[in-house]
């Protein structure tokens, strides 16, 4: 993934949380000030992640 954005959709394509399988879906809902990006899961969760690790381990889908 080249760039994140709030309101992009996610697959994530390498194991960065026991919680969720690869190919997991999620969205980008804000992004803070020391760069730690909060997403949205299909199942209404939350995860936290460093931009370095959602650069890494996910990629962008739809358009």
């Amino acid at each position: 993934m080249d760039l994140i954005t709030v309101g992009a959709k996610i697959k994530m394509t390498e194991t960065v949380t026991g919680e969720y399988p690869v190919g997991s879906t999620a969205t980008i809902i804000y992004i803070d000030e020391m760069d730690n990006v909060f997403i949205e899961w299909l199942d209404g969760k939350l995860s936290k992640f460093s931009d370095k690790q959602l650069l890494n381990g996910f990629e962008k889908i739809g358009a």
